[in-house]
């Protein structure tokens, strides 16, 4: 995958370090992962090429480098990243590694929709682990609080059907739970769960 052709380029010295700054990175495969500063996302790769695109919460493109000593750092921003490249590898991802990327959320019509997708579903599935209490389980009425992601997977499993039971994530995003099956052979309870999001209801007035 090409990425240098969808950012424009830009002159600088490297970003500065800040701890406070997560990230998004696009591998040389086209997979998608979470990292919450600079030095995670520096850790996570061996060399330059190796990420073929690094985005900021603002939709800004990066590329990896090397220092004059030959460690790897984040390079100078090289302006917005393409905003339809940017939706159709995100999609590519979901469908060719869906056991990787479990909420499905609408298809996002917009860039800061697009950006803001790819930083929440990745840091709820693979980031940082929210505050406890932030995701919400309704069944028939009743309301349960599990502490993350794993949590919820973990009681899901235990239950027989699954189409009566809504799932709010962190950010206020209702799901209905669902098996994914690999093979149509599996038994029902095999494979994983995905989240598939629907709209939330209308409350009157």
């Amino acid at each position: 995958m090409n990425t240098t052709s969808r950012m424009e380029n830009a002159s600088g010295l490297p970003s500065a370090a800040c701890p406070h700054r997560d990230f998004v990175a696009v591998d040389e495969s086209g997979e998608f992962s979470y990292h919450r500063s600079e030095q995670d996302l520096v850790a996570a790769f061996e060399y330059p090429a190796e990420a073929a695109c690094i985005i900021d919460r603002s939709g800004g493109g990066y590329r990896l480098a090397l220092d004059p000593d030959r460690h790897l750092v984040l390079g100078p921003a090289r302006g917005p990243v393409e905003f339809h490249w940017l939706r159709q590898a995100w999609l590519d991802a979901q469908n060719d590694h869906p056991e990787r990327h479990r909420l499905r959320r609408f298809f996002p019509p917009t860039q800061e929709e697009v950006i803001q997708d790819v930083f929440e579903t990745l840091a709820l599935e693979h980031g940082p682990e929210p505050a406890e209490g932030s995701w919400s389980l309704g069944v028939n009425g009743t309301a349960f609080y599990p502490a993350n992601l794993a949590d919820l997977d973990s009681w899901l499993a235990r239950q027989d059907r699954m189409e009566h039971i809504l799932v709010k994530d962190p950010f206020g995003h209702l799901y209905r739970p669902s098996r994914h099956r690999g093979y149509w052979y599996l038994p029902a309870d095999a494979g994983f769960i995905l989240y598939v999001e629907v709209p939330a209801p209308n409350v009157p007035r």
